[in-house]
Order: structure tokens, then sequence, then C-alpha cells
């Protein structure tokens, strides 16, 4: 930014330098009838584009308008070489003239984002310097008469004495610019008219000022096309000069009035919110109205599902920065987010007014925001419960069908084998005793089975030695090596610790079965209020919490202690499934 203010101090110095040496050519010319006023105001002129072209380019780098306006300034000093009395400087004054005016159609064009927003508007100015820049070169070559005055240096770029051929492509330039000026004026009033309010109050004197220049210099080639001038040096009227000199000026009444109009909309809204207490939709209206914008949306920071929900309580999509229509001014109290004003991107030309106002009612903002946040919990939850509901109900199905598949089907063998040992024990003792000795192991396998679906409901070791405990356990049992890196000393409530054992355990299996991984790590720290419990693994990644049940089983349990699960899983990096759970 240093750099960038350095080297626009060097050419504001430049401009003045430029200034300088118009004031010596006027001063010295041989053919300029009305020094003393030519001498004052035609640096005046160029000052001024320059001074606030500098200072809106300095105000805001990436804004091309600042440099537009400046080069505006530095052209018509180029246009002020007409004042010299050597032939070759006056031709190049008379021949760069013309540029001024077309850098001026782009500069209107621009403003106020310093792009040239429409194919129209890129067409019309191409046109512009292909005309101001080419089309009248064979006017000079041919010999075209630019003595005007009569005793003003002679053409000195003539190749050849063809008065009546430079004639004609002097004519046709003159065409072509009468219809890039009407044109001009026809993009300006669209531009208006496309404009929302905050937009048409921005432009509106760099607008109206820019209308009343092409009004008046339609007027003014028209005038040369009918034979009042003939000659493409022709000078534009007084009334043209005046409405081209009063452009910068209209730039910067338009900033001094958008800073009375922040200092009148804070001051209304302050008044606004002291009279009467604002809510919901009428605080929605109270900036709107203080900002000027219709469209003003708003959103508040949810803190526990760190988002942004509307009013009430869904989750809302901000505009992407790259937008050019919506811009984004988010408001924080005491250095903590509160809400985001949601706005037309015209007010970004007075980045201070939504700020100003959003500080203004940032203490409305924030009691919005708690009612905001509430109502999104509420919704968060009754969501939740319901997920909740219908896992309990899938789990309670899965095991049922895992005990009638398992280990009841091994006691109903059983039954069978202890049947069958008795009627065998009399008749033939050594085939019950091998009868038993199957029964036996098949009671084994059922106990095992009984004690994997007891693990599943709620482990014992977790209850009886805690969390660090239960994870060991988990660890060891796992197909590939995890190392549990740290838990919390001491116990955590107990609805925490399941919900934490629960997200390992399912994170395991998933390592194990998709992610064909070499090794994991388990960690559980306790950070500002939270339980976080972070599973890595070295796999191939790509999971996809979406599309399975048992990462979605486990953000609902989580949702149930108002929890949040993240899932990072970039392909061939591998994956970490992080839980934070509110932990008092």
């Amino acid at each position: 930014m240093n750099s960038l203010r350095a080297a626009l101090l060097a050419l504001f110095a430049a401009s003045v330098a430029m200034a300088a040496v118009m004031v010596a050519l006027v001063v010295s010319s041989d053919h300029e009838s009305a020094k003393e006023v030519t001498a004052v105001l035609g640096p005046l002129i160029g000052l001024s584009f320059c001074g606030t072209g500098i200072f809106a380019w300095m105000r805001r780098p990436h804004n091309r308008f600042g440099a537009l306006m400046t080069a505006v300034g530095f052209a018509w000093f180029l246009a002020g070489l007409t004042e010299a009395n050597a032939a070759w400087v006056y031709t190049l004054g008379v021949y760069l003239g013309p540029l001024y005016i077309v850098l001026v159609g782009h500069m209107l064009l621009a403003f106020p984002s310093g792009r040239l927003e429409t194919d129209a508007a890129r067409t019309l100015i191409a046109i512009g310097y292909l005309d101001a820049l080419f089309v009248q070169i064979p006017f000079f070559l041919l010999g075209g008469d630019i003595s005007t005055p009569d005793n003003a240096p002679r053409n000195a770029w003539a190749l050849t004495d063809n008065p009546d051929g430079a004639q004609v492509f002097g004519a046709v330039s003159q065409l072509v610019a009468a219809v890039l000026i009407a044109w001009l004026a026809v993009q300006l009033v669209q531009k208006r008219q496309v404009a929302s309010p905050p937009q048409r109050r921005a432009m509106a004197p760099v607008l109206w000022t820019g209308l009343a220049l092409s009004a008046t210099l339609a007027v003014a080639v028209v005038g040369q096309l009918l034979g009042a001038g003939t000659s493409v040096a022709a000078s534009p009227s007084l009334v043209s000069l005046i409405a081209f000199a009063a452009l910068p000026w209209a730039f910067v009444i338009g900033l001094l009035r958008g800073r009375y109009s922040r200092a009148g909309a804070v001051g209304d809204l302050v008044e606004r919110l002291n009279a009467r207490g604002i809510e919901g939709e009428s605080l929605r209206d109270a900036l709107s109205d203080a900002l000027g914008d219709r469209s003003l949306a708003l959103a508040f920071w949810s803190r526990g599902s760190e988002r942004y929900v509307d009013a009430h309580g869904q989750h809302v999509d901000l505009p992407p920065a790259t937008s050019r229509s919506r811009a984004v001014t988010e408001i924080e109290r005491e250095s903590v987010p509160v809400a985001a004003i949601v706005h037309d991107a015209a007010l970004l030309d007075e980045p201070g007014l939504v700020r100003a106002a959003g500080a203004a009612a940032a203490l409305a903002l924030e009691n919005e925001r708690l009612e905001a946040e509430l109502k999104a919990r509420v919704a968060e939850l009754q969501v939740s419960r319901a997920k909740v509901i219908e896992v309990g109900m899938a789990e309670r199905r899965a095991l049922e069908r895992n005990l009638h598949d398992g280990a009841q089907q091994r006691l109903v063998a059983l039954s069978l084998q202890l049947g069958l040992a008795k009627t065998k024990l009399r008749t033939d003792p050594d085939v019950a005793e091998r009868i038993l000795d199957g029964a036996r192991g098949e009671l084994a396998s059922a106990l095992e089975e009984l004690r994997e679906l007891a693990r599943g409901i709620h482990p014992a070791i977790l209850t009886d030695r805690g969390l660090a405990a239960a994870l060991e356990a988990l660890a060891g049992r796992a197909p590939v090596p995890v190392e549990v890196e740290a838990v919390p000393e001491g116990r955590m409530p107990m609805p925490v610790e399941a919900v934490a054992y629960f997200v390992v355990s399912e994170s395991l299996t998933n390592v194990a079965k998709y992610a064909d991984a070499e090794y994991a790590t388990v960690r559980v720290v306790r950070e500002n209020g939270y339980a976080v419990v972070e599973i890595e693994d070295n796999g191939i990644g790509g999971a996809d919490p979406s599309a399975g049940t048992g990462l979605r089983g486990l953000a609902d349990r989580l949702a149930a202690l108002d929890g949040r699960l993240e899932v990072d899983s970039p392909p061939g990096v591998g994956t970490t499934v992080r839980a934070r759970i509110p932990c008092a």
C-alpha cells in the first residue's frame, strides 16, 4: 500500500508538471486569443481530474474508476499541446485532442465499479478509441486543414495535398463521433434504469453531469457536420466545456453527499431504535430504510452450529464474494460475530455506511441473534429427536435380528443337543459325553456373541472403568494398529462418554471396512467447554457422511447432546472424523 501511495503521489507530481507545461505553452502561444483565461482554466481542469482521480484511486485501489479519471486529466493536458507554436507539437495536440472525450465516455460507463459491465458499452468504447486514434489518421496524411484559428501552425504530418480527400475522412470521423455520443447518452439512461435505488443515489451527480455533457457534445458535433465547422480540431462548445469541467466536482459532491447521507441515516436509525423496541421484520425494515435498500436481508450467527441462520433459525447461504449484485457486511460485537447484513453491492462504494448502521443496531441485532439461535436449536433438536427415535428403532430391529440369527439359534441348538445327550446318557455314555462337549462349545460361542451385543448396547467397561479403558479395549480389538494418544483424566458425564465411545467405535469400524489404512490414531481432549473426539487414519479417504447410515447415526446421536460431527476426507489423503460434544 505504501508503494502504491508513493506511485500515486509521483503521478500527481507529473500532472502538476504537465499543468506547468500547459501554462508555458499558453503564455508563449502566437494563436491563443484568451491567454489569461486559458492559462488559468486549462491547468485547473486537468488538475481537478488528476487530483480527484488519484484520490479515488488511493481510496479504492482495486477500482479502475480513479485510474480512468486520472487518464482523462492527462489526456486533457495532451490536448493542450494545441497551444504550441511548433507545427509538429501542434499537430500532435490536434490528433490527440479527441482522446479525452473517449476517456470521459469510458469513465462514465464504468462508473462506479470501474468496469464496463455490458457488451454494448465495451463495443461503444472500442469503436470510440478506433475513431479517435485511427480513422482520422488519413485526414492528417492527406493534408487536412487544422489551422484553427487562422494563424495556427499548419498540418506537419501532410504527405500530400489532397484537402477534398482529407475532408471525407474528417467527415466520417465526425459522423462516427456523433453516433457514438448519441449511443453514449442512451447507454447512460439505460444504466440508470437498470440500477437499484442505492446505485441510482450513488451515481446521480456524475450520471446527470455526464448526460448533460453528452447532450451538448452531440449538438456541437451535429453543428460541425451541418457546416458550422469542418475541422477535426474544432473545439467543444462552452456549455460542453462547463459540463466536462464539472465532472470531477460532481464526483466529489457524490462522496460528500454519501457521507452526509451516512450521518443522517445512522442518526435516524439510532433515533428509531431508541424511540421504541424494534424486533424481527421491523428491525430489517429499519435498516432497509436507513440504507435505502429494499432488498436488504439479515442473517444471524449461531454460535452453537457456527453458521448463519435466518430469523426462523433456518440455515442461510450467504452470497459469494464474487457476486457483483449482492454483498455481505458482517457485524461484530466485542469481537464476536453477531449478524451479517446482505445488501446491494452498490453500498460498498460507501463502505462505512453499512458498518455504521450495523454498529448502531448491534444491540438489537444481538437480541435477534439470540432468538434466532434459540429457534435454530429447537429446530435441530426436533430433527435430531426424530432421527434418534428412528435410529433407536433401527438398532432395536438390528438387535432383534442379531439375537434371532445368532445367540437364539445357538441356544436352540444347545437345547436340542442337551435333549439328545439325555437320551444317550444311559445307553451310550461316550456319545453323550461328546454331545455335551459340543454343547459346551456352543454355549461358549453364544456367551461371546451376547457379550459382543452387550458391548454394542453399552459396554460394561465404560461404566466400570471409564472412557480411557474402554477406548484402549476398542483399540486392542481393532484389526488395524490404533494408538490412543490422549484421553482426559477423570470422568466426564456418562452421556458424553457414551457418545464419545460410539464415535470412536463406529469410526474404527469404518477404518477397518473401507479405509485400507495402515494405522489410526484416537484423541479426546477437553477444549472450551467441549469434549473434542478426533479419529484420524492414513487410508484412501473419500468418505461421504451422507452415503452411509453409520456416520449419519453418529451425527444424530451428537445432535441429541447439541454436539456436532465433522468429517474431513480428501481422496488419497486419509480421513479425520471430529466430534465436538458440549461438556460442562
